[in-house]
């Protein structure tokens, strides 16, 4: 449910499976909407950058948003609902799996997701398992997606962009790796670390990839939530989101989590 496709401010890696594994994770053919949508993306979100209320840089300071920070101050019992999930990790499915239009990023068993939410769906069940963390995520206004991002120890996702400046990626950092090796993204050619308990937002339009070669586990919340816009700007979004949420990407990923 995280909109992009070339894309998902998301992760993907290499390793566990193997090519036997990774030769099962085949990505369908993108709709015509979907590959319309890529051709248009760079003078939309030109028009949206000039629509926006804050800044349209790279990385985006979290205070920009204050709606994150409710989240912020909870985060040790958000970390602490993530760690129990952990001990049956096995049981969370892999990304690629459950949301085929990112097999091009997410073609392995390195990254898990964690689906509370998204595009106003919603997965009771994953829900149950956390129930603060739901809790606090009611209480987001303009929240689009939500899920655990689980990256296991030898994982790589390659350079790649998001579709739309509409909303921002926003990762809350719950369990970040201290071992050596690396644990970083970057953005537009910027290197930037997670913190445990720091946002981390930025603007997934921006090309940017993805690293873990540390062997333990990265986990963050990661949010996408609607720009701070004009009145105009606020409109086309809320248009390209109820497009979005109709199409089979979303309702892939909605039947799979059973939302």
């Amino acid at each position: 449910m995280h909109r992009g496709a070339d894309q998902l401010g998301g992760e993907a890696g290499s390793g566990h499976g193997g090519e036997a594994e990774r030769a099962t994770y085949v990505r369908p053919r993108q709709s015509a909407l979907v590959r319309f949508g890529k051709r248009m993306r760079d003078p939309v979100n030109a028009w949206f950058a000039r629509q926006s209320r804050i800044a349209t840089d790279p990385v985006v300071d979290a205070a920009s948003l204050p709606v994150l920070q409710p989240l912020a101050r909870e985060w040790r019992t958000v970390q602490r609902e993530a760690q129990a999930l952990l001990a049956g990790r096995e049981d969370i499915p892999d990304f690629g799996k459950i949301s085929p239009d990112h097999r091009r990023i997410a073609n392995g068993p390195q990254w898990k997701s964690f689906f509370f939410e998204g595009y106003g769906f919603k997965s009771k069940a994953n829900r149950a398992k956390c129930p603060r963390t739901a809790e606090l995520l009611d209480g987001i206004p303009g929240l689009v997606v939500a899920f655990f991002s689980i990256m296991d120890g030898d994982a790589h996702v390659p350079r790649h962009r998001g579709l739309t400046k509409a909303w921002l990626n926003c990762h809350l950092p719950l369990i970040v790796p201290t071992r050596p090796g690396r644990c970083e993204m970057q953005v537009a050619g910027e290197t930037v670390r997670w913190r445990e308990g720091e946002w981390l937002v930025f603007d997934e339009t921006f090309p940017h990839e993805v690293w873990n070669t540390t062997g333990s586990p990265r986990v963050v919340l990661m949010l996408q939530v609607r720009r701070p816009m004009r009145w105009s700007g606020q409109a086309a979004a809320r248009a390209i989101y109820e497009i979005i949420r109709r199409t089979g990407f979303v309702q892939d990923v909605r039947k799979a989590v059973g939302a």
